[in-house]
């Protein structure tokens, strides 16, 4: 099943996903969490490791979406960390946080959302779950082709 986690900016989607995924035995995939300093990193859940990833202002290597300004090489390696642990498959979900602006154009995890969503088969015991702002609910629906699908919120968390 693919589940869309859906809320709103600074709603505590990725909050509720950190005490989430201790709930499950296999869960991979990333997250990414605000730090002490209010800035985003990335962190690995099946590994905990943890890699810097936005910037206060536009830096050489970065990509820009709004006010937000984050590193290429960080998305590179979100890539590689979400195409490893769906192709080594061995999950009860694994988790794309988050997919929105970006995604639409073509950046950020993109090349991963667009290999695994369109590599999926649908089963009872491996499940996507893809965190979306709720404004961008149908747009990533429709640019991923998306057809079977739950919504959730935070609370419903399966």
């Amino acid at each position: 099943m693919i589940y869309i986690l859906a809320g709103d900016v600074r709603s505590g989607k990725t909050t509720a996903l950190q005490e989430w995924v201790d709930t499950w035995d296999t869960v991979k995939g990333i997250l990414c969490p605000e730090g002490h300093d209010n800035l985003r990193y990335l962190y690995n859940i099946e590994t905990q490791e943890k890699h810097s990833f936005q910037r206060l202002k536009q830096e050489e290597k970065t990509i820009s979406v709004g006010k937000f300004h984050f590193l290429e090489d960080t998305f590179k390696l979100a890539n590689y960390i979400l195409i490893s642990s769906f192709e080594e498959g061995n999950f009860d979900f694994l988790v794309l946080d988050e997919l929105g602006k970006l995604e639409l154009e073509g950046k950020g995890l993109h090349q991963a959302a667009n290999y695994i969503i369109g590599n999926y088969q649908s089963n009872d015991n491996q499940n996507l779950l893809l965190v979306v702002r709720t404004n961008l609910v149908k747009d990533i629906i429709a640019h991923y082709g998306i057809r079977s699908f739950q919504i959730v919120a935070r609370e419903t968390l399966p």
